[in-house]
Order: C-alpha cells, then sequence, then structure tokens
C-alpha cells in the first residue's frame, strides 16, 4: 500500500480499523507470552490503539512506529500525555515515560532506533500489508527485534470477496514466513459474530511466534565438535595420564588426592572434552575399526606372531616371546590407529 492511502484515510477519518474498546484477545492472551513484570513492547503500525494504554496501565514500556503524525498526536492527547518530539534520522520521535513512539515509514526504523525488545504485539500491521511488502515486512520485523516473541493476529476469509486491507492470511503463509525462526502455535480461532466489515464470513486468528529452541541455543555461541587435528596433541596427554596412573599405582598414592587432580587435569588440558568428543565418533570409528580388523594382511601378521611364539616357547624363549609379542600386539594397534585417523 503506498503511504498517501493511509495519510488520506486518517485525514478523512476514515479509520474503521481503529477499535473503541481495547482488543479481547489482548487481554485473554498476553499473560502466555511470559513477559517480564517490567517488558518492553513493540507495537507496529500502531495508530492510536487503545491497547497501548492497557499495556502501559499493565506496567510495560511500549514502543511503536505510526506513519501517520495525525494518529501519533491524537494518541498523545488521549493518554493526557505532554510528549517530547525530536527528529531521529528520517523519522520523528514522540517519547514520554514509558512510551516511545516513531512517524514515519516503518522500513526506516533501525535496530539501535528500537532498542531492545521483549514483544512484539501485532494486531493490525502484518494485516494490512499486501502480499510483497509482509514478506519484507516479516523479515524487517525479525531483524530489527532480534527475533522478540510475538502476538500475531490475522483473519481468514476468501479474499476473492474483497481486495484488502485487511488481508486474509492463510496458515501456509504463516509458516513460510516464520518457520525458520520460530515456533508458531495458533492460541485461538473464531469466527468474527458479525463478519469481516458487517459483510463477509470471517475467521480470527491468534498466533504466538516463539523463538524456536534449536535457534536459542546455537544462534550466538554455537557448540562446537572437538577438532579433529587435536588428536595430535591429546593422544600424549591421554599418555601422559596413563603413565601418570600406573605410578599412582605403583607408589600407593592416596586414590581420592589421584582422582581429583585427574579430573581437574583433565578439565584444564580440555583431555575429558576431547574424549567426549571421540565418543561421538563411535558411529564413524566402529566401520572403519571392523574393515581395518578383517584386513587380510593384519591376520597375517597376528598369525606370522602366533606362530613365531609357539616355537619360541617350545625353545624355551617364554622371557623374549612376552617382549616380542607385545611389540607385534604394539604394531598391530599402531597400524589400527594409524588407519583410522587417516581416514577420518
Amino acid at each position: 500500500m503506498e503511504p498517501d492511502f493511509w495519510h488520506k484515510k486518517w485525514e478523512d477519518n476514515v479509520i474503521g480499523f481503529h477499535k473503541s474498546e481495547v482488543n479481547h484477545l489482548l487481554v485473554n492472551h498476553f499473560s502466555l507470552l511470559a513477559l517480564p513484570k517490567v517488558g518492553r513492547v513493540f507495537v507496529p503500525l500502531c495508530g492510536k490503539t487503545l491497547d497501548i494504554d492497557w499495556l502501559l496501565e499493565s506496567g510495560h514500556g511500549v514502543v511503536g512506529v505510526e506513519l501517520s503524525e495525525i494518529a501519533v498526536k491524537q494518541l498523545f492527547a488521549e493518554l493526557n500525555l505532554t510528549p517530547i518530539i525530536t527528529q531521529k534520522d528520517a523519522l520523528i520521535h514522540y517519547s514520554a515515560d514509558d512510551i516511545d513512539i516513531y512517524v514515519g515509514d516503518i522500513f526506516h526504523l533501525t535496530k539501535a532506533l528500537l532498542g531492545p525488545i521483549d514483544v512484539v504485539y501485532d494486531r493490525a500491521a502484518y494485516i494490512a500489508l499486501p502480499w510483497e511488502m509482509r514478506q519484507r515486512y516479516s523479515q524487517h520485523l525479525i531483524a530489527i527485534t532480534g527475533n522478540a516473541t510475538q502476538l500475531l493476529i490475522t483473519l481468514a476469509y476468501d479474499q476473492s470477496l474483497q481486495q484488502g486491507p485487511p488481508f486474509s492470511i492463510s496458515n501456509p503463509e504463516l509458516n513460510q514466513q516464520y518457520q525458520q525462526i520460530y515456533d508458531i502455535t495458533l492460541l485461538s480461532s473464531q469466527a468474527l459474530e458479525d463478519g469481516l466489515k458487517g459483510q463477509y464470513p470471517a475467521v480470527e486468528n491468534v498466533w504466538m511466534l516463539k523463538k524456536a529452541l534449536k535457534n536459542q541455543i546455537f544462534d550466538n555461541k554455537a557448540i562446537q565438535p572437538p577438532m579433529r587435528g587435536k588428536w595430535k596433541v591429546m593422544l600424549p596427554v591421554l599418555i601422559l595420564f596413563g603413565a601418570a596412573a600406573f605410578l599412582v599405582y605403583q607408589y600407593n598414592v592416596d586414590v581420592r588426592l589421584a582422582t581429583a587432580g585427574a579430573v581437574l587435569a583433565g578439565f584444564y588440558t580440555g583431555l575429558i572434552t576431547w574424549l567426549l568428543g571421540v565418543i561421538t565418533l563411535v558411529p564413524i570409528i566402529g566401520p572403519l575399526l571392523i574393515k581395518v580388523l578383517t584386513m587380510s594382511f593384519i591376520w597375517l601378521l597376528n598369525a606370522v606372531g602366533y606362530l613365531v611364539a609357539y616355537i619360541a616357547i617350545k625353545r624355551g624363549y617364554s622371557k623374549d616371546v612376552l617382549t616380542y609379542r607385545g611389540i607385534t600386539i604394539a604394531l598391530i594397534i599402531g597400524l589400527v590407529i594409524g588407519y583410522v585417523l587417516g581416514s577420518l
């Protein structure tokens, strides 16, 4: 919609979209948003809605943006507030205690100007825009509010009956616009008692859009898996731990003290995290181990080791057999480890 369309509506006082009472859907569902006791609510394309007064009376700060300065002047007059008026870039800023309203194009509103937002209350903004603008609007809203939770009210009706606004919004459209960022929950759905504009059957839907859990976990500080290249550092550390465990056993060091020291050293060096990362690679390493252990070369090497050991024991070289058998096993283990690491 062109800005002149809305300016004309306010100039001619053709504002059937303005309600003379607080929206009962806001009152009924707002508590489900789990807003802090003192939060900031963003109301896009706010007009002079009485919902702002209800939000202020509930103890919340309100930020709005509205194209028509006529609407904003009437809003502050009806709230009995005298605003401080300043120019902020391409927008005019009306402010008073706990309320900031920007006059101008919402697409000129930046995240820096808007400030931190806890909840977006979209009663009449999304449905006021045609399809092309809704696509741009939804992404802009996500960007400037930092994916803040939304209470969104939409209408569904046969769009062929009238051109809009308000526009009919389908469930697939909402999914397309928001499902990558939000978990979308339908809070209520009810037919308008008198229909849309008293003429057309319509259903009013209330949605809660909450930041998806996966994005809450991974958006800023994604958990990185241990780097595979760290084995060059961690393997010697693991060997040192093994040697330390042998010395503890050999010299009867207090087990509790040794265990506490090992845990602390493990966290400090990152060894525990690395081992956990290695464990997560079991689905990858497992098939490789099976493959390498079934190689004919490994079987042949092991068989030769057993044959030599048998002959040596028969000839009285039992002590030497243990030494060389250990070397053979170490060689096989080294080959297996080398093959697995080389395949990762």
